[in-house]
């Protein structure tokens, strides 16, 4: 099967908020998740100050579909693409929508690879993406690792 990755990146228009941020953020997952599972879509969320940078993974038609979604949301606006390319793997194979809210800068304070995303959400580049998903990805695997291993 073809995979294909793309990411970008938004600034959050809050006046087209309905619901209070984490109300809104359950909501929007519960959705995209539902949606993920029925396209074969995986990836990941991040929220970064004013922005959300994501990542999906998929089949080319049913990510680009998703992008053109993610292009039409009101509640979005300033969209800049950051990868759009052929994948070899999956970095969230197991994930219709991992999320991670970074607007405390807490975990950006333990791990350098995400300070970029804090620093300047707006200009992320393609490398410093891909340091972020990465590690997120890993952490991912790891977690399911000490899950099997205390499984046996």
């Amino acid at each position: 099967m073809e995979l294909y990755r793309a990411c970008y990146r938004s600034k959050i228009r809050w006046d087209k908020m309905r619901l209070p941020l984490t109300d809104e953020i359950d909501k929007t997952l519960l959705r995209i998740r539902r949606i993920n599972r029925k396209a074969g879509v995986t990836g990941a969320l991040l929220l970064v100050d004013q922005h959300i940078i994501q990542v999906l993974e998929g089949r080319t038609g049913p990510v680009l579909d998703t992008v053109y979604c993610v292009m039409n949301d009101p509640r979005l606006h300033a969209i800049e693409g950051i990868v759009h390319e052929p994948a070899d793997f999956r970095l969230f194979p197991n994930s219709l929508m991992f999320f991670r809210d970074l607007t405390d800068g807490i975990a950006a304070s333990r791990h350098a690879v995400l300070r970029p995303l804090l620093d300047h959400p707006a200009d992320v580049n393609r490398e410093e993406a891909y340091k972020a998903f990465g590690h997120f990805a890993t952490e991912l695997q790891e977690g399911r690792l000490t899950n099997d291993m205390l499984m046996i």
